[in-house]
């Protein structure tokens, strides 16, 4: 575990606190969005409706590009969902963009800003709750948020001062306190690199078996496919020629796509076991569907086949370590000497279950290629 520097000066462990036994996801991104105003050198006193674009903002690509779950009772999952409804965002939209859109559902106070804003009457006066937990035992709920707000704005004059306190002008938003501001500035990476470490630990939770979760935190960046084009390049050059798994076409080197037997969008990653040759009109029109099952002996013959040719290259090693990891086998004569029926099962245990997997997160299943 990710453990926060110390300060002489400052409750630390109050923090810490903040993100025990967490059942919603807010917390996360209410501290990172905290942490991106500081790093971005917006002052010490931010307007609370800017927090809350900006955590929308965080939270889209993980719920609306990845489809994880945030649980049941996640009220930003809600909202987010509530919000690509409403208006032209799709998954793919750049984060400014949603952002503004959220922005201006909060400026204008319509339904969706209204319930964009009901997050501000519990998400920042919990986040505060452990820095006054002795002060707030057995207190009815209905007397929390005021109490709150009283205890931060005397903390802020006391030798351990809470994280910030809520100011009223220029706008409604939380001033944090010099200390603090101070020792966020010193840690920021620390300090984000452990809210993400606290963040992907509840993700795992409420999405269990899904793959990759930790490169599904923020928007998707670009494919690296450069080691994916070398290896089908190299088996082309030798084969002369293979045809696509899904219409059967002819392939030739320099004249396909790169596709994921799995789409991207659900593994998140471009390991050469899950990526085949195909053409661009065939990749275009598969797009983020899984494959039915039908094609699945010809996507594991055509991978058996080229890993025979590339293991007698002087580039095998590079090439190769995807399997080697995948199948956990210690050598590359264990590869070379693996029999078609054993590799096309070892494939089948792995893709197999990502299958159902991706059916229970919405993902199209089935796909047949239709010419």
């Amino acid at each position: 575990m990710i453990a926060l520097p110390n300060s002489p000066k400052l409750p630390i462990s109050a923090l810490s606190s903040s993100f025990e036994q967490v059942t919603n996801s807010y917390k996360f991104y209410w501290f990172l969005v905290i942490l991106d105003h500081v790093r971005q050198g917006m002052g010490r006193v931010i307007a609370i409706d800017s927090l809350l674009a900006y955590m929308i903002g965080h939270s889209w690509y993980p719920l609306n590009f990845y489809r994880l779950s945030f649980g049941k009772q996640d009220q930003i999952g809600k909202l987010v969902t509530l919000i690509g409804t409403g208006s032209d965002l799709d998954a793919n939209s750049p984060q400014h963009q949603i952002i503004e859109v959220a922005h201006q559902h909060l400026s204008q106070r319509d339904e969706i800003g209204r319930q964009i804003a009901h997050l501000a009457d519990f998400v920042p006066y919990r986040f505060l709750r452990p820095f006054f937990a002795q002060s707030l035992r057995g207190m009815v709920d209905w007397k929390i948020n005021r109490s709150i707000r009283q205890l931060a704005e005397a903390s802020f004059s006391s030798p351990e001062p809470c994280l910030y306190r809520f100011v009223e002008s220029p706008e409604w938003g939380i001033e944090i306190h010099p200390d603090w501001y101070e020792y966020l500035q010193q840690h920021l990476a620390i300090l984000t690199d452990f809210c993400l470490w606290n963040l992907l630990n509840y993700l795992q939770k409420n999405n269990p078996n899904i793959p990759n979760i930790a490169a599904k935190l923020f928007a998707p960046t670009q494919r690296d496919l450069h080691l994916a084009r070398e290896f089908w390049n190299l088996v082309l050059s030798r084969k002369g020629q293979i045809n696509c798994i899904y219409s059967e076409e002819p392939l030739h080197r320099g004249a396909y796509s790169i596709d994921h037997f799995l789409p991207w969008r659900f593994v998140a990653h471009d390991s050469l076991w899950n990526l085949a040759p195909t053409s661009r009109r065939v990749n275009s029109a598969k797009s983020d569907c899984v494959p039915d099952l039908s094609y699945f002996d010809r996507f594991a013959q055509l991978q058996h086949q080229a890993i025979q040719i590339v293991l007698e290259t002087p580039r095998k090693e590079r090439l190769l370590e995807d399997y080697v990891l995948l199948f956990r086998i210690p050598t590359l004569e264990e590869l070379q000497s693996m029999s078609f029926s054993t590799f096309r099962d070892k494939l089948y245990e792995v893709i197999a279950p990502q299958i159902q997997i991706a059916a229970n997160m919405g993902f199209v299943t089935g796909w047949r290629f239709r010419s």
